[in-house]
């Protein structure tokens, strides 16, 4: 007999941390968080994201994605000048990918991320807001 698993529904807001480390061995980390505008079972989800970069940020950006129960992949833009520590960043086309996964039992999500034009990718951290 199989059991079904049950899967979580994702919480509304979610905040979190990234850390990368870029070549010359600099470590950069800080804050970002996820707002959902339905969230609830599998499939699509659309929300925003906030993000604080050292080159490039993003305020409330939408984003789009998928949760499978145990994958969340997003997308969104970041943009120079909005929410960064450095003015006039390259960031190419802005463009900036999560790939996250929640192991069985856990309410916190870990992965990455990657930005278009970002030396190296960074690792998150993503967790229910209270």
């Amino acid at each position: 007999m199989v059991l079904a698993q049950t899967i979580e529904p994702l919480p509304k807001t979610m905040s979190g941390r990234w850390t990368a480390v870029v070549p010359g061995g600099r470590t950069f980390s800080d804050t970002f968080s996820v707002v959902l505008e339905v969230p609830g079972g599998t499939g699509p989800l659309t929300g925003r994201l906030t993000l604080r970069g050292v080159t490039c940020g993003a305020v409330d950006e939408p984003l789009s994605g998928t949760w499978d129960g145990t994958e969340l992949r997003m997308e969104s833009r970041v943009h120079p000048n909005v929410n960064a520590l450095r003015a006039n960043g390259e960031c190419g086309t802005g463009r900036v990918t999560f790939n996250l996964t929640r192991k069985p039992g856990r309410t916190t999500f870990d992965g990455e991320s990657l930005r278009d034009a970002a030396p190296t990718p960074s690792q998150i951290t993503l967790a229910p807001s209270p």
